[in-house]
């Protein structure tokens, strides 16, 4: 019986043995694994911080480049108002000089109308003292 009991003691051990083998070689995969897990992980934060790094890095430039459009088409702005106003000061002083020739030659043309009328009329008492007289002459 004693015999039986250290044999059954001796498989004990070496089971217990195995099992304690077994523990620390599962603990040393689980050890290995969450390392590998923890390096993965690592690469990933490495990863999306690259990326993130990146795309800030585009919006930053997206954000200068829109800035300068901005700043050109404001630009072009003020210049096309400039000259629009300088057009509308050029538009407004040939108008002026148009509406001052215009009403020069409606000046002028109202004296000549005047004139004419005074010619006209001068013509008709001629025409009148004329016709007086020949009637006196046909008449005597």
């Amino acid at each position: 019986m004693r015999a039986a009991n250290l044999h059954l003691q001796a498989t004990i051990d070496g089971l217990r043995q195995s099992l304690e083998a077994a523990a620390v070689e599962a603990d040393r995969r689980v050890t290995r694994v969450q390392s590998e897990e923890a390096a993965r992980i690592a690469d990933l934060t490495v990863t999306i911080q690259q990326m993130r790094d990146q795309m800030e890095m585009q919006q930053q430039a997206h954000d200068r480049a829109l800035q300068a459009d901005r700043a050109g088409a404001q630009a072009e702005i003020a210049q096309l108002r400039g000259s629009i106003d300088a057009l509308r000061l050029t538009l407004d002083g040939e108008r002026a000089v148009f509406d001052q020739a215009r009403m020069t030659m409606e000046a002028e043309h109202a004296r000549e109308r005047l004139a004419l009328q005074q010619q006209v009329q001068a013509l008709r008492e001629r025409l009148d003292e004329h016709v007086v007289a020949h009637m006196g002459q046909t008449a005597a």
